[in-house]
């Protein structure tokens, strides 16, 4: 019953049917439940729900994230994130709570309270017929002074 419960959707949420795939990014303020395929990023205000036959390529950002199919792309969940025994996540998760079931597979990090960190590409100037220096990397900052850990 309680799985029952945690895949509801609140009316007037979008829903993506199993036979549409969507080519490019969603951005929404509702919540929303996927049950095709999506190649791009999903950003949603509310709770997005993956179904079993539904995948992801691209990023997620939600308040709250169920999933029971596949992502490739990394997580950024504000508050709770419910990873299914039947899910594939290939990519780093970042959530507040995190909830994962026994089978669950996740490729990649699992961090507590990280927010997406978005880097600006370094722009170089030059005048006419000079080459602008290539500017020099910065350094590594060391992930565990910045990631919090379950583990």
């Amino acid at each position: 019953m309680r799985h029952f419960f945690r895949n509801i959707i609140v009316p007037g949420a979008f829903r993506i049917p199993k036979e549409v795939t969507v080519n490019g990014s969603i951005d929404a303020t509702i919540s929303g439940r996927i049950d095709g395929h999506v190649k791009g990023n999903v950003k949603t205000t509310g709770k997005l729900v993956v179904s079993e036959n539904a995948s992801i390529r691209g990023h997620i950002y939600a308040t709250d994230l169920v999933v029971h199919g596949k992502v490739y792309g990394d997580v950024y969940i504000t508050n709770k994130a419910h990873i299914s025994n039947k899910a594939y996540v290939k990519g780093d998760v970042n959530a507040l709570v995190l909830e994962l079931e026994e089978g669950a597979v996740v490729e990649g990090a699992i961090r507590k309270n990280v927010q997406p960190v978005h880097k600006p590409e370094p722009v170089a100037e030059a005048t006419a017929g000079e080459t602008a220096p290539a500017a020099p990397p910065a350094p590594a900052a060391n992930e565990e002074e910045q990631a919090t850990s379950w583990f």
